[in-house]
């Protein structure tokens, strides 16, 4: 039996399931009564449901074999699989660090085990501590709600944070609700702050006005290999000591982190400027007179804080546009080279099987 967790997690053990004949049944919500059910083991998402956790914990003491996707509950002694929680924290410290980021912080509704650890990854790979934001902590319950509560709270808590500053959230709930927040603010995203979320909804942070990047917690293995754990204990094997930990996949980049920090503010403007007119021909003339400066002053600056001229962030820019939109869209690879700058799909097949090895075609066929 299978109670209520994320589908890719239901995918995992389905297949499994598939592979080794079970028969599975799958219950969106434990009742104090399961229905009929005379089955021969669990897996579940143990969290604070007074309702599902009293249902479970009646069908262990009948000696039911359990196995837990989830942290939440540390308190209760059972056998898990769960998302290496702190790994994924390095890994969200180590792609702001890739962009440059020196001020960091993390943003979620609520906090627990799960969140605390997510937030040690991130403090001990940033090798500082992020300011941490927590919005239980810091409006009674009756306001959390409350949109304009919401706002005033967070125009509060990141108006005075050094710009730019990068923010990992827990979840893509709260990575929507901190970037609409933060538009609503007119903050620029990714600009002045850049989201990270944690999940890979994709329904949901594809359909943001800034689509937002998101850690893979590959919970489809997870699923998976709860399911192979399960199926050894219900042969009578032993559990082992210590949760069995998933390592994330990998971050899946969009619009919302996909920008170099820089704190100089000329040289942050012409970042954007480049950003937002990737499809035209632009240079540093362009830029310099669209910022009211003198060209040489532009170019100096971009050696000085970014150690790269302006020439290579247009096409560094250009060339992370492209693969995202690769990886992202379905858009005809002429159409790509066009929106990014390139011109002609020849141009940009030359230009990513120079840095990749590969044609778009092929490239977007691996994903």
């Amino acid at each position: 039996m299978v109670s209520p967790m994320s589908v890719p997690r239901v995918e995992g053990i389905a297949r499994f399931a598939r592979e080794h004949d079970w028969n599975l049944t799958i219950q969106d919500r434990l009742g104090y009564h399961p229905l009929a059910w005379n089955g021969d083991g669990i897996i579940a998402t143990l969290r604070s449901d007074p309702v599902t956790f009293s249902s479970i914990a009646r069908l262990m003491k009948r000696g039911v074999p359990t196995v837990d996707l989830t942290m939440s509950r540390p308190d209760i002694n059972v056998p898990r699989v769960t998302s290496d929680h702190e790994a994924i924290g390095r890994l969200a410290a180590e792609h702001f660090l890739e962009r440059n980021f020196r001020n960091a912080v993390w943003f979620s509704t609520g906090w627990g085990p799960v969140h605390a650890m997510r937030f040690k990854g991130l403090s001990e790979r940033l090798g500082f501590t992020p300011l941490k934001s927590v919005l239980a902590e810091s409006l009674p319950k009756s306001r959390q709600n409350d949109w304009s509560a919401f706002t005033k709270w967070l125009r509060g808590a990141f108006a005075a944070a050094p710009k730019p500053v990068a923010a990992l959230t827990y979840d893509e709930a709260d990575g929507a609700r901190l970037l609409n927040a933060a538009l609503e603010l007119d903050i620029s995203v990714p600009e002045e702050l850049a989201i990270l979320t944690i999940g890979d909804n994709k329904t949901i942070c594809e359909n943001q006005s800034v689509p937002l990047s998101s850690i893979d917690q590959n919970l489809e293995r997870g699923g998976y290999e709860a399911a192979a754990l399960l199926d050894r204990l219900m042969s009578g094997k032993r559990a082992p000591r210590k949760p069995i930990l998933i390592p994330p996949l990998g971050v899946v980049v969009r619009r919302s982190t996909e920008v170099i920090a820089v704190a100089e503010p000329t040289v942050r403007k012409a970042i954007e400027f480049i950003s937002k007119n990737l499809s035209r021909p632009i240079g540093s003339p362009q830029i310099a007179d669209a910022l009211g400066i003198r060209r040489p002053i532009l170019d100096a600056l971009f050696r000085e804080h970014l150690c790269h001229s302006v020439g290579e962030e247009i096409r560094r820019q250009r060339f992370a546009r492209a693969k995202l939109l690769l990886e992202t869209t379905k858009m005809p690879v002429a159409e790509i080279a066009a929106e990014t700058g390139f011109c002609t799909a020849s141009h940009l097949s030359n230009t990513f099987r120079a840095a990749t090895g590969f044609s778009p075609r092929v490239w977007r066929s691996r994903i």
